[in-house]
């Protein structure tokens, strides 16, 4: 069985060389790699085609950018029976970690599963970090939404033509969106093998800032208020242009759209949003989980999530009704003006 590697790229030359290394490491597996350019000026594209990789067969195309177009041309032309979408800068520990997705997910009688690896950031500064370890075990946890592509998208072909191609038009979740309608036909299981990525983007940008406007990217684009899209500027910069992220000019934005609209649509979106976070809540309980299991030293996943799975029944009980709804949109409408106002506070000292 043939495993078809489907890598889209943007001006990724400082990472192409350990990718192929690492790939090439891996044992007992038949692999197609196939790499959509999206119109790299820093030398991508010359480099690809000199490589003649003898560990897998090897197609490079180009289209134009935009991840979701850019994984969608390389799909078409991919022969694989399995197929796993990667990021540029994944990388494997396991030489098996390859052979044991496939054996794991070929095992399975229900063909419509998929497996995302356990995820690790890789980092210049190693130090122990709550931040990073509550994202990598939330990452493990296979919850809604909590499956992103830097996990690898495993599965087999299949189930890809069930769920349908990456959509287009998004500038940025695309992957989410793909994760998501996946769970509508099929389902998500955790592989065993982990998978490390670069936390280059969050070293640069800060891992607070980018999951801050990410919370915002995630929530407008499930209440589908796509206007935000259309005119937020540099909401997923490419790489080379990561610099540290002011998040206020955001919600400026987020501001000005509002008050553009009358009071009821305004409060429609207010609603939406609400509804929306309230789902999500239950990160707080898994919160202080992860800050007991790390404060206790125990590698990632290693902890038990008591708080979570005794307060998320309660929670649910007690919200999941109007009056829960009605609480979570008045909250969200209070965050959003303290965060704005502290967000202000902060990057004007930070500039002074």
């Amino acid at each position: 069985m043939q495993l078809s590697l489907i890598v889209p790229i943007l001006n990724e030359c400082s990472q192409l060389a350990g990718f192929f290394a690492n790939l090439s490491c891996q044992k007992d597996v038949s692999l197609e790699l196939v790499i959509c350019d999206g119109g790299s000026t820093d030398g991508s594209w010359e480099w690809l085609q000199q490589q003649h990789p003898e560990w897998a067969d090897y197609e490079i195309i180009q289209c134009s950018a935009g991840r979701g177009r850019q994984l969608n041309r390389a799909t078409e032309i991919a022969t694989g029976e399995w197929v796993l979408f990667l990021h540029i800068d994944s990388r494997f520990v396991d030489p098996l970690a390859l052979r044991k997705g496939l054996d794991h997910l070929s095992r399975a009688r229900n063909k419509n599963i998929a497996g995302h690896f356990a995820l690790k950031f890789r980092r210049e500064d190693d130090a122990y970090s709550e931040g990073y370890y509550f994202y990598e075990w939330k990452a493990r946890l296979g919850r809604p939404e909590t499956i992103h592509g830097d996990q690898g998208f495993f599965l087999p072909r299949c189930l890809l033509d069930r769920v349908g191609l990456f959509c287009e038009d998004l500038p940025a979740m695309e992957d989410t969106d793909f994760a998501e309608r996946l769970r509508s036909v099929g389902q998500w299981q955790l592989l065993p093998a982990e998978i490390s990525t670069s936390a280059r983007r969050f070293e640069a940008e800060g891992l607070w800032q980018r999951q801050l406007l990410g919370s915002l990217i995630m929530c407008f684009r499930m209440i589908g208020w796509n206007e935000f899209f259309v005119v937020a500027p540099g909401i997923y910069r490419q790489q080379q242009q990561s610099e540290k992220l002011l998040v206020q000019p955001f919600f400026q934005l987020v501001r000005k759209m509002l008050n553009e609209l009358s009071i009821q649509e305004r409060w429609k979106i207010w609603w939406r949003g609400g509804c929306y976070i309230r789902g999500h809540a239950w990160q707080l309980f898994f919160a202080v989980d992860a800050r007991r299991a790390f404060r206790q030293g125990l590698p990632v996943e290693a902890g038990h999530c008591h708080w979570l799975n005794f307060l998320e029944p309660i929670y649910i009980f007690l919200t999941d009704n109007l009056l829960g709804r009605c609480s979570a949109t008045l909250l969200l409408r209070s965050w959003f003006e303290l965060t704005d106002l502290w967000l202000s506070i902060k990057e004007k000292k930070d500039a002074s």
